[in-house]
């Protein structure tokens, strides 16, 4: 039977079964319920009943129509989900099989009892049952936490399609960098660098993943706008032709900056 196919934990109606009543137990289970040891089988329900209450269960998958933005993001939330499994599921577990011991040895007790009826034994008999039940479907990591493994999934193949989008264009400004720190000239930047510096602006721009990262970085670096101080450079350069070596110095400072903003894109994406 598939987990929670009956018992789902994770339905905000859902409640334990019928069987798991304490409240039932001791009214439809006597006289085997008065006797010391259907006592303790009703305190073993009770505790179970408050167990079950403590458990909030939407803590324990993505919050709903929550969009991960990365990995870290997601393996957050999942630590956070899996910290309220130990703290409040795990006990919850352990009470469930309590009370599926304590379910098993009244069967016997009550099949020994000639007084005690058949009603009785077949509700101890589904208490061994829907406790075990309960157990093993809380007990279901793979279940319980597939939301978040495919949540995982998603976030890689979209990761896998922006690698694809944005690889080539860092591959060729990476390139046009180096060339452009060989050469640094204005015609060298507008050669090797300026189409594919603008196709990773615009990247950026438009994907709202490597916006909240990187835009504030990348919006001045369209390949069409640089810094202020170049355009200082290239208007003395106008007027005094030694002013070359300051407009080096200009793309060659700008270069090596990108170079690094450029291996930080490229490690979030890869």
């Amino acid at each position: 039977m598939p987990p929670f196919d009956v018992f789902d934990a994770f339905d905000k109606d859902t409640r334990l079964p019928d069987s798991l009543s304490a409240a039932k137990w001791l009214k439809l289970g006597a006289p085997m319920s008065t006797t010391d040891a259907g006592k303790s089988l009703a305190q073993a329900l009770v505790k179970l009943e408050v167990l079950y209450k403590k458990v909030d269960f939407k803590d324990l998958r993505p919050p709903r129509n929550k969009t991960f933005e990365s990995l870290d993001e997601l393996e957050l939330c999942e630590k956070q989900a899996k910290n309220t499994y130990r703290s409040q599921v795990v006990p919850l577990v352990s009470q469930a099989l309590e009370v599926k011991k304590q379910a098993l040895a009244m069967v016997k007790l009550a099949q020994a009892n000639a007084k005690a009826p058949r009603s009785v034994v077949a509700l101890v008999v589904d208490m061994s049952k829907e406790s075990a039940q309960v157990a093993d479907d809380l007990k279901d990591l793979n279940m319980i936490f597939k939301p978040f493994d495919e949540a995982r999934k998603g976030l890689v193949k979209a990761a896998g399609h922006l690698r694809k989008t944005i690889g080539p264009h860092l591959q060729a400004l990476s390139k046009g960098l180096d060339l452009c720190l060989r050469t640094p000239t204005r015609e060298a930047w507008d050669k090797a660098c300026k189409l594919p510096c603008k196709a990773v602006h615009n990247t950026i721009k438009n994907t709202p993943q490597l916006k909240d990262e990187f835009w504030a970085t990348w919006k001045v670096h369209d390949g069409d706008s640089f810094s202020h101080a170049l355009q200082v450079a290239e208007k003395s350069a106008l007027k005094d032709p030694r002013a070359k070596q300051k407009i080096e110095e200009v793309i060659t400072r700008m270069c090596r900056d990108l170079k690094k903003e450029l291996a930080l894109l490229d490690k979030f994406v890869g």
